[in-house]
């Protein structure tokens, strides 16, 4: 053997051994059980509601594409993670990290683009989705969608200025998972009690082509998870057994989107609604139903926007070192107050749920999910060790990846279009 070729060997090695360094136990860190209830409570979420809608676009084949979903979600957030430690020397702390160190400005600019779309585009679909429904669970009441979304919001801000990090917000994640099992048996107890209704004008397609993009846009969003991912494995005592937790988190949530998606198209077929809670039958259950997902919600959107504001802060030198105890603290609820109104601002501006979700899952998960773990880990890591099959696969995630971020994207915004012109012609 060469000395290069020695000294190569010798460099891997010592690489390999700094990662695990870097892997070591965090012994002031959460468990792996609250790592996985988080990343349920923050991908599950309101994703679930828009699935049997999803098949309704697309068709039977809407099954395929969630479970190729979840293959394709698990395989790159594995990728990712493994960003994290590509120099064995130091953790990289964000997505916008793994960017910058891929590709400089332009990755740094890229994910922080996507990256936000997501972590305030996400707590602002859950807004909205908390407004509509509480119009519809007090439909007597007097207050406007717009008022409930305030509402929402003001409740919202409560935990996620009070809270500072992700360690703290987490807690409230198990309550979030279950939560969104309720949610599930609710939405498929409906289901089935509408089976073999046989409405007007209701069928069941195989397959619709022309709806494949948005489609897998609108599943994708259901396998969102990677805003919060470095922060989650951040917080874990044994980051070692991150895949293990990645592939069960989602692997439940897979579970949690079939049983919701089967029965609530057999039941409704191309009438499916989103969410699909305004197609259940209206009795106490469903009722139920409505008041689950409005606690998800704020439990929720405080895990994402916690996300968004520690990478805010980072930037804006918001530190107890740079600012002082109380003057760091006065900041921080200053600009925590700010995120969150800008939020129920863009709400209230585009209270439009099915086609906010499909913009959403289109243009920023698509990429974040699908694309750039993948040519980041290329760049940083390299593709030359992969086997042939390895590299096919990689190629098809991101071909799906970028068709369906940008006609997805294109869709979305078509109807976003066509409603904004519906409400202002009265229609």
């Amino acid at each position: 053997m060469e000395k290069s070729e020695i000294y190569e060997a010798r460099s891997v090695h010592s690489d390999k051994e700094s990662i695990v360094d870097l892997m070591a136990e965090r012994p002031e860190q959460g468990s792996n059980f609250l790592a996985y209830a988080n990343v349920v409570c923050v991908v599950a979420g309101t994703g679930t509601l828009g699935l049997p809608y999803a098949l309704a676009l697309g068709g039977w084949i809407g099954v395929g594409i969630l479970v190729l979903s979840l293959v394709m979600s698990v395989y790159t957030a594995i990728l990712l993670l493994k960003c994290v430690y590509y120099n064995g020397k130091y953790r990289l702390s964000s997505y916008q990290e793994v960017g910058r160190h891929a590709y400089g400005k332009p990755g740094l600019i890229a994910v922080w683009f996507f990256h936000t779309s997501i972590v305030l585009g996400a707590p602002i679909m859950y807004l909205i989705l908390a407004g509509t429904e509480m119009v519809t669970l007090v439909p007597n009441s007097g207050i406007s969608t717009k008022a409930w979304i305030w509402i929402a919001a003001a409740v919202v801000s409560v935990p996620f200025v009070t809270m500072k990090t992700l360690k703290e917000v987490a807690v409230m994640s198990v309550f979030g998972a279950l939560a969104t099992v309720v949610l599930v048996v609710v939405a498929v107890r409906g289901s089935i009690m509408d089976l073999g209704s046989d409405m007007p004008g209701m069928v069941h397609n195989v397959v619709i082509a022309a709806n494949l993009p948005t489609t897998v846009a609108s599943i994708s969003i259901c396998f969102g998870g990677n805003v919060v991912y470095f922060h989650v494995e951040e917080a874990m005592r044994y980051p070692k057994s991150w895949n293990r937790v990645v592939a069960a988190a989602l692997g439940t949530c897979a579970i949690l989107y079939l049983a919701t998606a089967i029965p609530g198209y057999l039941a409704y077929g191309s009438l499916a609604k989103s969410p699909i809670l305004e197609s259940l039958p209206q009795d106490i259950f469903t009722k139920v139903g409505t008041v689950v997902i409005i606690i998800h919600v704020i439990l929720a959107a405080p895990i994402l926007l916690t996300s968004f504001a520690l990478e805010f802060e980072r930037l804006t030198d918001i530190t107890v070192a740079r600012r002082g105890k109380v003057m760091e603290r006065v900041w921080r609820t200053i600009a925590r107050l700010v995120i969150v109104a800008f939020c129920g601002a863009i709400a209230c501006l585009v209270p439009y749920f099915d086609a906010f979700l499909s913009l959403l899952g289109a243009m920023g998960n698509c990429s974040l999910i699908f694309v750039m773990p993948i040519i980041f880990y290329f760049k940083l890591i390299g593709w030359r060790h992969m086997k042939w099959y390895e590299l096919v696969w990689c190629a098809i995630i991101v071909l799906i990846g970028v068709i369906s971020a940008v006609i997805g994207s294109i869709d979305a915004i078509k109807v976003l279009n066509q409603r904004f012109h519906s409400d202002a012609n009265g229609l």
